[in-house]
This record gives C-alpha cells, sequence and structure tokens, in this order.
C-alpha cells in the first residue's frame, strides 16, 4: 500500500469515526432533551416553554453533545417533546413524528455558529405553521434568543447575552 493510500484510509477511518460519534450523539440527545422536558413541565406546567433551563438544555445538545449541529424540539399539544438534529445549518424531520398532536405549543430550534435570527427558512417555517403553531424560540447562545408567537406574526422579539431586545420584522428590517 502506498503512502497515499495509506492517507486516504486514515481519512476514511477518521470520518467513519465521526459520522459513528455523531450517530450515537443524535440517539444521545433525545432521552435528555425528553428528560429535561419532563423534569421542567412536572415542576412549572405551561410555563416550562418560557424557562432558561430548557433553551440552555437544546443548546448544550446543540454544541456540547452534538459537534454544532442544529437541534430542534417541537412541544405538542399534549406536551410531549419531539426531537431532531440536522446539520450546522439546517434541521427538519425526516418524517413527520409519530403521535404529534396538534396544534404546536412550542418550535425551538438552534443556531449553533451563534446567532438567534428567523433565515428566509424559519420564516417560512412558521408562516406556514403559523395556524397551527403558538409560539418558537431560535436560540443562538447562552442567554441569546429570539422568541416569536402567533400573535405577531411578522415579528421577531431578539434578546442578546447583554440584556438588550431588537425586533426583526418578516420583511428583513430591524428595530431597537
Amino acid at each position: 500500500m502506498g503512502r497515499k493510500q495509506i492517507k486516504q484510509t486514515m481519512m476514511d477511518d477518521s470520518a467513519f469515526e465521526y459520522e459513528m460519534k455523531v450517530k450515537d450523539a443524535r440517539n444521545d440527545i433525545i432521552p435528555f432533551l425528553q428528560g429535561v422536558w419532563v423534569n421542567l413541565h412536572q415542576e412549572w406546567g405551561d410555563d416550562a416553554i418560557h424557562t432558561q433551563s430548557i433553551q440552555q438544555a437544546i443548546w448544550k445538545a446543540s454544541t456540547e453533545m452534538l459537534p454544532h449541529l442544529e437541534v430542534q424540539v417541537v412541544i405538542d399539544a399534549n406536551n410531549r417533546a419531539h426531537i431532531s438534529s440536522g446539520s450546522a445549518g439546517y434541521v427538519s424531520f425526516l418524517k413527520i413524528p409519530i403521535g404529534m398532536k396538534l396544534p404546536i405549543r412550542c418550535w425551538f430550534h438552534t443556531h449553533p455558529f451563534g446567532a438567534a435570527y428567523f433565515s428566509g427558512t424559519d420564516w417560512n417555517t412558521v408562516s406556514t405553521w403559523e395556524p397551527l403553531m403558538k409560539t418558537a424560540y431560535v436560540i443562538g447562545g447562552e442567554d441569546h434568543y429570539g422568541f416569536w408567537s402567533n400573535t405577531k406574526p411578522n415579528q421577531l422579539e431578539i434578546k442578546d447575552s447583554n440584556n438588550n431586545w431588537t425586533i426583526q420584522n418578516k420583511n428583513g428590517s430591524e428595530e431597537e
């Protein structure tokens, strides 16, 4: 085996090991986040959606348990957490989660690169689901998030880690 073949084999092994670690982590975040959600919901009831603890757990899953990959958590009408992970810049459910009951109480997702805002894809998602989704959070870091509600469907309220608030409008403008 030549040097080039050895190098390619080592790269293939490294990629395989990485993919196996990610696969294991994807499996680990589901019971982790479901457990956090169940405990928070038992303690806080319907207000659990708005606690920092759920955001911190989702951020941890996205940036510590996974290698900075997007994570989404959908809380359905029965207060069940439906969880998936994606790439560094996109997350979806490959198929509709089994047993998910509408309406959606809250859709959480991360931007693991550290910016809480709605992309065009995010605006399309909330626009599509608006009649059947009450709230959404995009998490961009520790204590940095955006909050959307179907009562103000064209606005995302963004809180940064310095406790400053801005509004992102659906048309792309921002207000302080």
